[in-house]
């Protein structure tokens, strides 16, 4: 049997002992930041939520004993998470570079919200920071030295969120500023050396080995053929069944 409830029970009402924590969270502290002078700390519950220039915490209108559901200090708390998540941002930056959809990714992780993080990821574009035909070219510099091919880094810029009209367009700019009128072939050979050390023979069966792995790493045969010839090595054994099914 269940006891008649009070006439005055509220269902929405906290149990007994509960709190709305949102109610009683309060500014407790607006202040100078003891390091940078130039930089206002924005205290909730005796613990900083952030830091923000002067310029953009209005001091007459966000004061102690406002409470944390008022628009002002919502306002000034998204300001401290987006100042937060670009330096964020930056930091990643700084150890190299990013497409813009990857470090999104990134920041989401880092739990960063979908508005925050798209926000940053704007301010950083406009700004220059951020540029993914910059990064398509830089990469695909790059990887080629490694001996991938365009394949590949197609693949693998694909995977970073670069689109693919930007994808076509860095690797053709990238052909028009390289000093070798063959970059695929350059990479090929490149990728031929690298895997020879790891196989370590030249007979016919290492040799198509090392053709299935090139091949595998999305250069054609006849790039294959031609790695092989300026090594020296015979292509002879070569046919047009190599093995692709992908690397371990």
């Amino acid at each position: 049997m269940t006891r008649p409830r009070p006439r005055d029970h509220d269902p929405e009402a906290s149990a007994p002992g509960e709190t709305d924590p949102t109610v009683l969270s309060r500014v407790t502290a607006i202040r100078a930041s003891a390091d940078h002078p130039g930089l206002v700390e924005l205290e909730i519950d005796g613990v900083v939520a952030g830091v923000l220039p002067k310029a953009e915490i209005d001091l007459d209108e966000i004061v102690t004993g406002l409470r944390s559901d008022d628009p002002r200090v919502i306002a000034a708390r998204r300001a401290i998470d987006i100042r937060n998540t670009r330096t964020m941002a930056l930091d990643l930056l700084a150890n190299r570079g990013h497409a813009a959809a990857e470090l999104v990714t990134k920041l989401q992780k880092r739990n960063v919200s979908d508005q925050v993080a798209h926000l940053v990821i704007e301010e950083l574009l406009e700004d220059g920071w951020l540029d993914d035909a910059a990064f398509a070219r830089e990469r695909i510099s790059a990887w080629r030295a490694e001996g991938k091919s365009d394949a590949d880094c197609r693949r693998r810029l694909s995977q970073a969120g670069v689109s693919n009209a930007l994808i076509t367009s860095a690797l053709i700019a990238s052909e028009s500023v390289e000093s070798s009128p063959s970059p695929e072939q350059d990479a090929a050979n490149e990728s031929l050396a690298r895997i020879r050390r790891s196989i370590g023979g030249s007979d016919a069966a290492d040799l198509r080995k090392i053709a299935a792995r090139m091949s595998r790493r999305g250069f054609e045969l006849d790039t294959i053929r031609a790695a092989l010839r300026q090594s020296d090595l015979d292509e002879s054994m070569l046919d047009d069944d190599l093995d692709t099914e992908p690397e371990l």
